[in-house]
Formats: C-alpha cells, structure tokens, sequence
C-alpha cells in the first residue's frame, strides 16, 4: 500500500512539474504575443521574399527589421500617441522602400510597360556594376569618354512610355555587346523552347570564315548537308554578322559566328526576332550554295523539332558511350595504339563539386541529384558527401586511363573538346599531373594562363566562403575589397617564383579532396604519355574548354578542328547580376587572363596545327565527326612517313 502511495505522490508530482512548465509557456507566450506574433511574421516574410527574390539577405535585413520594429513597439510602448506614431513612422518607411520595387513588380509580371525614371536607374546601375565588378569595361569599347556617352545616349533614348523587359533588354544588349568580351552579357529573359525552337530548321556550323548546313530536319532536305549559307530573308551573312555584334559580346570572329549559327540567333524564333526585326514570323527565306556551287533558293516553314530531331550525314567513327560519365575512353584499333577520349564538359565531374563546397560553401545540388540519379540508377543519398562522392571522378579516370595505356603501350591520345564549352579548368590540372608529372607541372605555371583578378561587391557576394584578409597572406601589399590582384600576373619579363607556383597550384589541389590524396602521394605522377597527343577542337570549344586546349597543346600536343572561338587573352570567370527594376539578369567577368602575353594574334585566334577546312568536310562526306577521321588521318600519315 505504501509503494503504492508513493508512486500516486511521485506521478502527481511529474504531473504538477509537467503542469507548471506547459502553464510558464502558456503565461509567457500570452504576455508577449505581440512581440512574437511579428517576429514570427518577420521569419515568414523574409523566407517569402527570399524565395521569390533570389536574395534571402535583403529580405531577412528588411522584414526582420520591420518585425522586430513593430513587435517592440507593440509590446512594450503603452503611450497610445507614441504607438501610433511610430506605426505612421514604419508604414511611411515600409511604402518608401517597396514603392518603386513594388510598382516595377506589378509591371513586370503584367508584361506591361516599366516605367521610364525605373528604367534610367537601372541603365545607371549597369553601368556602375560594370565599372566596379569587370577588370577593364573600356578596353574595347572606345575607352571611359566612349562608355558614358553610350551610356547617356542609351537614357537618352528610352521613350517617355517606358518599355517592356524583353525591349529594354534589346535597347541595352548594344551597351553591353560593346564591353567586347565573351563573358560578360545578359541571360535571356525569356524562355527558349529546344523542342519547338521557332527558327531556321537548318543547323548550321562554321568553317573557314562561311556557314554550311551541319544538319537538317526535314529528311528530304538531307541532299542540303554541305551547303554554304548566303543569306537569310536576303540579309547577307555579313550584314548579320554585323546585326549579331550589336546582341552580345564577342572574343573573336569565330565566337560571333558561334552565337549566330549553331543554337543561336538563326535556331531560335524569339531570337531571331531580335536578330531580324523586320521578320513577319512565318516562312524564312533562305539562300543557299551546294558543294557543285548550284544556288538554292528555299522559303522555310519555322522550325518545331529539337535537335535531338536532327539529321546529320551517317558517320564511320564509333564514339564511346557517355551514359555513365561525360569523361570517357575507348581504343580506336585492335592493337589499341590509339586512344579517344571524350571530355564533354568541365563542371560535371566530382573534384569540381568538391571545390565548390570549400570555396562557395554550397552545392549545384539540383545538378548533383541528376548527375547522381543519373550515373547510380539510385535516388540520390540526403548527405552532401555522399552525394559528390557519387559523381565520376576525374582523377579515378586518369589512373584507370594512365594505366591502360602503359600496360598497351598506345601512342596516340585523342583529346576531344569539340563540345566542352567550360566549367572548372581544375580537369586540366589533373589530366597534367598524371600525364607529365608534378614537376612538370610547376615548371609549367609560367607557361599556363597568368591572370588579373577583380575584387567586387559582387565577386564577395557570389563567393563567400573567400576571404580578403586570407588573401591577403601572399600579397605585397595590402588589398581592399574592391582591389585588383596582380599576384597571378607578374610583370613583364618577371616570373612566378618557384615557391608561388607550388602555392598556387597546392592551394587550388587541397580543396578538390579526390585529387589531393594522390597529388600528395605521388604514386601516380608522370605516370605515362603517350607519344602524340591530338586535341580536338571546334568553335564551341570556350571558356575552360580552350584552358584545357591550350595547357595541353603549350605542353607539345597538336590541336585539330575549326579555331576555338575563345581567346587567349580574353577576360573571364563572370559573376551574377540582376538590375533592380526590370530584372535582367546577366554575368559580367572578374578577371584577366592572358595565354599569349607577346603574341596578340595568337591571344585572339589559337590557329590549329591542322586547321579543318571545307574541303577536308567534303572529302569526309561532312562526317560529324569528320575531326576524329582526321585526326586519325593525321597519325597513319605520321607512321607511313616514320616507316619511310
């Protein structure tokens, strides 16, 4: 009876603490629900905001600070005068800050017009970010006189009744076309439909300095493959050449063709439109020449297939597969001397993802989930490090890839970049180690790019994880947060130090995890080389696609196919930007690069060792894949000439 008892007492004394806690929350709860009520609404409308801005920090800084301003207010100024006062003082504050925004908003989404005063800040904030974010924004534009003149004549022509975002995007995309830098441009603000693109349903690729029809998609129009492109709705091809130069920047002759042809401006209805304003919209006149120079006037009905629709001659070359990894191999020949092998991209491989978690601290998740369901079969695992470490690795495809070629003694290396059109340049670094070694590999620093970089507001927005004081460690003087860093780009006729070098590649190797346990241990450097490597590469090989070119072709490889249309020297590595009212988005690069620092020609067009023309195209029936066969070519002609 007593156990009893005292276990009655014990659970009514749980009771009693349980009542008394649950009580204390409920009394404090009611006593300051004002001041929780708004700091809850303030979490709410920040996450909102964040969400439908893209800018998580404006929106926590504005709305928290209106909950906490009003959730005070409310709960501790018992004055009714003084409530009421500071309510009227908010409210006016909360008006003046989402006025203008809020006003923008509600023209924007109705695809009305946006307000001209709207419209001339936004001309004035891109011209400041250009002037506090890009290295040199007067390089190729005419110089500082030049850019603000363009820049006034540009506010100067906006109309009274303002425009709509997709016109003010035509009426500024001159401006900045004229910074004359491939990197830095606006993204469209509207959406492009691959499965329906509206344009010329004809793929047109460059050679030489003309277009030819690549591909087609209507199957009676195959006999078209091969075909100089003229004109179109009777503009010749330089005139819009010249028409494109006003779209978007360029590094060389053969990025503005790049944007032109391919999936550009001639693919697309919407962009046609701004390319060809006078258009109707219905068929597209087309002026072609066949290879038995017979001139062929066509009228074309837009185009509503894909290129997954698309057409090509039958090509002789059997590519590897690359449904498990965009970085893969295989022999070309029974006696495996040769080897091909494709790296489509840079940005899809797992030591790229490992830096961006170091340096960015975030993660392309999205592209991880599909890469990882993708590759694996599997859904995707929730742990960030599982996830990465469930992409390919492009150090894990060196060894095995190193390795083959040891144990069969090949000789030949085709590297094709034809598609790979940038990402992270680390891949070149890790291709480099294994391929001539680590040695090698510092000694080279004087012959691989040698950079400028510009620090912004931008730059530390899109990059938080870095730091200016770390930076400053192994500076000679000290930067401040919107300095040039010329620490990568010594002066003329100096050189990186022996010491910088291996702090420059060390500090750029230990954040990409997979890589740096083999670079400190060195099993595999140098490990084999074969004795000719071939890099293919086309007009879309850009960005660090042409990095990767260039490391490898400056190391003694031989590039083949139609020139890159990236330049040696050329600037780089943009950073997001939106414009506050009408919403343009863009990118705009941070720093400098230079390939060719005593070569100018060579730092706007890499010539290839073996340039493809049309009359190689020709003799290989327009293969797409008509580099490889020369590639190939290439090397039986080596060996027929070594066994003379």
């Amino acid at each position: 009876m007593e156990a009893s008892s005292n276990q009655e007492e014990g659970c009514t004394k749980k009771d009693e603490v349980g009542f008394s806690l649950t009580d204390a929350i409920r009394t404090f709860l009611n006593k300051y629900r004002p001041l929780i009520a708004w700091l809850v609404w303030g979490m709410g409308m920040s996450l909102f905001s964040g969400f439908v801005l893209h800018d998580f920090q404006t929106g926590f800084t504005i709305f928290m600070g209106f909950g906490i301003f009003w959730g005070l207010t409310l709960q501790f100024v018992t004055i009714a005068w003084l409530r009421r006062a500071a309510c009227l003082i908010c409210m006016l504050i909360a008006i003046i800050i989402v006025w203008n925004p809020g006003i923008s908003f509600i023209q924007r989404i109705l695809h009305k017009n946006i307000s001209r005063n709207f419209l001339v800040d936004d001309v004035r904030q891109m011209a400041s970010i250009l002037e506090s974010t890009h290295p040199d924004p007067y390089l190729h534009g005419g110089g500082k006189i030049a850019f603000h003149r363009r820049m006034q004549n540009l506010i100067r022509t906006i109309p009274e009744e303002g425009m709509t975002q997709t016109e003010f995007y035509r009426h500024l995309c001159p401006f900045l076309a004229a910074v004359g830098d491939g990197h830095t441009s606006f993204w469209l603000p509207f959406h492009l439909d691959d499965q329906s693109p509206g344009g010329i349903p004809l793929y047109f690729q460059a050679v030489e300095d003309f277009f030819y029809v690549a591909g087609v998609i209507d199957p009676e129009q195959k006999h078209l493959i091969g075909s100089k492109l003229l004109s179109v709705e009777n503009i010749s091809i330089d005139d819009l050449l010249k028409r494109q130069a006003q779209i978007k920047g360029y590094d060389n002759e053969y990025q503005l063709m790049r944007y032109l042809g391919y999936d550009g401006s001639l693919w697309y209805r919407k962009m046609l439109e701004h390319l060809i304003p006078e258009w109707k919209g219905e068929s597209i006149h087309v002026v072609l020449v066949d290879p038995h120079g017979i001139e062929i006037n066509l009228d074309l009905e837009p185009n509503n297939k894909g290129q997954d629709h698309l057409i090509k001659s039958e090509t002789a070359v059997r590519l590897p597969s690359t449904g498990k990894s965009n970085y893969v191999y295989r022999f070309m020949d029974e006696e495996k001397k040769t080897v091909l092998l494709l790296i489509e991209n840079m940005y899809t491989y797992r030591e790229s993802f490992e830096m961006e978690m170091t340096l960015q601290g975030s993660l392309r998740k999205g592209l991880a989930n599909d890469l990882y369901q993708k590759y694996n079969e599997v859904p995707p695992p929730r742990s960030n490090k599982e996830l990465v470490a469930g992409i390919p690795s492009a150090t894990e495809l060196c060894r095995e890839l190193v390795e083959v070629m040891k144990r069969n003694q090949s000789e030949n290396l085709i590297m094709d970049l034809r598609r790979n059109q940038g990402g992270n340049a680390f891949i070149s670094t890790i291709f480099f180690y294994f391929l001539y070694g680590k040695e090698a590999l510092i000694s080279f620093s004087d012959k691989r790019s040698i950079i400028i970089k510009k620090y912004s507001p931008l730059f530390w927005k899109q990059y938080p994880a870095r730091d200016i004081d770390d930076i400053n460690k192994h500076q000679p003087i000290k930067l401040i947060e919107n300095d040039y860093d010329f620490s990568g780009y010594p002066e003329q006729g100096g050189a990186l130090s022996r010491e910088d070098s291996i702090r420059i590649i060390e500090e750029e190797a230990s954040k990409a995890a997979t890589f740096w346990e083999e670079y400190q241990s060195e099993k595999y450097s140098g490990y084999y080389r074969p004795q000719n490597i071939l890099i293919l590469c086309s007009p879309l090989t850009t960005s660090s696609g042409y990095a990767f070119m260039y490391d490898h072709w400056a190391a003694g490889g031989k590039v083949v196919g139609v020139p890159s249309s990236q330049a040696g020297n050329n600037f780089g590595a943009w950073v997001g930007f939106r414009l506050n009212y009408s919403w343009l988005k863009g990118g705009i690069s941070h720093l400098y690069a230079t390939h060719f620092r005593h070569d100018p020609d060579m730092g706007r067009v890499l010539t290839p060792d073996y340039e493809m023309n049309y009359d190689i195209l020709k003799n290989f029936n327009f293969d797409s894949n008509a580099e490889i066969r020369y590639a190939l070519k290439i090397i039986d002609d080596r060996l027929s000439n070594k066994r003379k």
